[in-house]
C-alpha cells in the first residue's frame, strides 16, 4: 500500500504529537484557491501537480512528501510516523491535515493558491479538512482505469524511497484498495469535483485540468469584482 494508506489504526496513533493551537484562520480569510488533484497510484498526480503549480503559481503540497519531511525532521512524531508508513499503517486523518494546514500557513504570503496532490485519500480526511480549514474550492479527479494504473505501477523505475520487493499481487491490492476508498470521497465532494481523462497523453491532461481550474479563477475573479 502507500504512504497514506488503509490500514487498522495502530495504537501508537494515540501518542503522536498534535500542534492543537495551529489557526487556519489566515488561510481561511486569505481567499486563495484550494485544489485538490486525486487519483489511483500511478495516474500522474505528482507529475501534473509540479507542472500545474509551476504554470498558476500555487504552492504545491504533495502529501507523501509531507510525511517523508517530518520524518527527517527526527522528531517525535517523525519518528512515529515513519514506523507507521513502514508498517503501511494509517496515517491518522487529523496528523495529517495538521501536517498540511502548517505547510499553508508556511506558504501564504508566497502563492497565489494551493494545490493538493494525493489529498485525501479517505472520507474522514475530508471531514477533517473542511472542518480545520475549509472545502477545497476544485476537486480534480485523474481518471485511469485499473489495468492501466497496473500497467503503470510496475513500469516505474524503482527508486530508494520506493519498495523494490512490492510484488504484483500487493500492488493490485493497494490499486483495489484505493478504488474502494475514492468512491465515497467523490461523493463527498460532488459539487466540487471535475473528472479528467488521465489515460491521455500528459500535455492533454495538463491542459485538461487549466481549463477547469481556469473556470474557478474565473468565479473568484467575478467574486472579488462584486464584493469591491
Amino acid at each position: 500500500m502507500g504512504l497514506n494508506c488503509v490500514r487498522p489504526v495502530d495504537p501508537l496513533c494515540a501518542v503522536i504529537p498534535r500542534s492543537i493551537g495551529l489557526d487556519a484562520t489566515p488561510v481561511k480569510e486569505s481567499g486563495l484557491p484550494i485544489i485538490f488533484l486525486i487519483g489511483g497510484p500511478g495516474a500522474g498526480k505528482s507529475t501534473q501537480c509540479t507542472r500545474v503549480a509551476q504554470h498558476y503559481g500555487f504552492c504545491a503540497i504533495i502529501s507523501r512528501q509531507l510525511l517523508r519531511t517530518e520524518v527527517t525532521t527526527g522528531s517525535q512524531r517523525g519518528v512515529i510516523l515513519a514506523y507507521l508508513m513502514s508498517e503501511d499503517k494509517l496515517i491518522p486523518a487529523d496528523v495529517m491535515v495538521e501536517l498540511i494546514k502548517a505547510k499553508m500557513l508556511s506558504s501564504l504570503h508566497d502563492t497565489r493558491g494551493f494545490l493538493l496532490s494525493g489529498f485525501p485519500r479517505e472520507k474522514t480526511q475530508c471531514q477533517h479538512f473542511n472542518r480545520q480549514i475549509r472545502p477545497p474550492d476544485l476537486v480534480l479527479y485523474l481518471y485511469v482505469r485499473e489495468s492501466l494504473l497496473i500497467d503503470r505501477v510496475l513500469a516505474k523505475t524503482i527508486t530508494v524511497t520506493e519498495r523494490p520487493d512490492r510484488s504484483i499481487d500487493e500492488n493490485w491490492q493497494r490499486i483495489k484498495e484505493y478504488s474502494r476508498m475514492i468512491k465515497p470521497i467523490l461523493r463527498y465532494y460532488k459539487k466540487q469535483l471535475v473528472i479528467i481523462d488521465g489515460e491521455r497523453d500528459e500535455t492533454e491532461v495538463f491542459e485538461d485540468i487549466c481549463r477547469a481550474i481556469d473556470n474557478v479563477l474565473m468565479n473568484f475573479s467575478n467574486t472579488s469584482s462584486k464584493s469591491s
